[in-house]
């Protein structure tokens, strides 16, 4: 049922996308076109043939978005990829996320499997639960730690794949940083925290450096 303030898909079905108060997939719907609207739901399966614009945007299931996503607020669990970039300002998210573009935000709250070519925000929270991939990485507070295999949920409990709770990055640079179980080519920042199962190949700091025994940095400079 689709009217002009509303895009609904109940059970299996598809419609076109245009300017909606309320896009909502519940079940296994394909929506070809973008979609513009104030609140994006879906709890199930979602294909968007285009890109989102949503005020909110919440997710329970499995989405492919082959455009990009602007939404105000973003909540997700489930399984997500996103062909283009990814701007929000609050973002919290539990499950696979796949961000091909950029990913900015003022705060960024993840407890899963990510793999983002660049993520820009002023806090990011990342609860590693399966092996991560970002290649760079900037904010003002970073915390990147380890979640233990009990502790998947479950969208990774069933689906097959490397499960070692680790982030591999590029370049992740922070007025306050703090990793665990990360491996990165250069990290720079302020008041830099390297805790345990890390390797880094350079880390540049400005204040302070503090290393866990477990770890370990090839160099090291003070700036």
């Amino acid at each position: 049922m689709v009217d002009k303030r509303k895009l609904i898909i109940t059970g299996i079905g598809k419609s076109n996308g245009g300017d909606v108060h309320l896009a909502k997939i519940e079940g296994v719907g394909k929506i070809d076109g973008d979609v513009n609207c104030a609140e994006f739901r879906v709890d199930g399966t979602g294909d968007l043939q285009g890109s989102l614009k949503a005020a909110t945007a919440a997710i329970n299931g499995i989405v492919h978005i082959h455009g990009s996503l602007h939404a105000n607020t973003f909540n997700l669990e489930g399984k997500m990829t996103v062909d283009g970039s990814m701007i929000s300002e609050h973002i919290r998210m539990n499950g696979m996320v796949t961000v091909k573009g950029s990913c900015e935000t003022e705060t960024f709250e993840a407890n899963g499997r990510l793999h983002i070519e660049m993520l820009n925000a002023g806090q990011i929270k990342l609860t590693l639960q399966g092996a991560s991939r970002i290649e760079e990485m900037g904010g003002e507070d970073i915390q990147i730690r380890e979640q233990s295999s009990k502790g998947f949920g479950k969208w990774l409990q069933t689906v097959k794949g490397p499960f070692s709770n680790k982030l591999n990055a590029g370049v992740i640079e922070g007025d306050r940083i703090y990793l665990e179980y990360t491996t990165a080519d250069i990290v720079r920042g302020g008041k830099v925290t390297i805790g345990q199962g890390c390797t880094i190949g350079s880390v540049e700091y400005k204040q302070s450096l503090d290393v866990h025994s477990s770890s370990k940095i090839i160099k090291q400079a003070q700036v």
